[in-house]
């Protein structure tokens, strides 16, 4: 198996697996860890959600965007929080797709 390949097969593993953990969060209701203070800033300081709305960073970023999990933790920012969840949410849906 090709060292691309095996990356794609572990990738897709994890993938599988975070979304049985987030499923079964939702459903038993526990709530999402804070994010910590270096993670928080870093959101900000890197993604434009204050610019650009979550469809048009998922349109341009998505292929480098394989293991996003700012979307697993809390954020005290509403608008942030939001933004951060709508592109995790558009993420899977581009994970789902054939020939990504």
């Amino acid at each position: 198996m090709s060292r691309v390949r095996r990356l794609d097969v572990l990738t897709n593993r994890w993938r599988a697996r975070r979304a049985l953990r987030r499923e079964a969060d939702g459903r038993t209701g526990v709530a999402r860890e804070p994010a910590d203070s270096e993670r928080l800033e870093r959101a900000r300081r890197v993604f434009p959600y204050r610019a650009v709305s979550a469809a048009e960073y998922v349109e341009q970023h998505a292929s480098g965007m394989t293991a996003y999990t700012y979307d697993d933790y809390s954020y005290p920012d509403p608008e942030l929080q939001t933004w951060l969840d709508e592109v995790g949410r558009l993420l899977r849906l581009h994970s789902d797709e054939p020939d990504r």
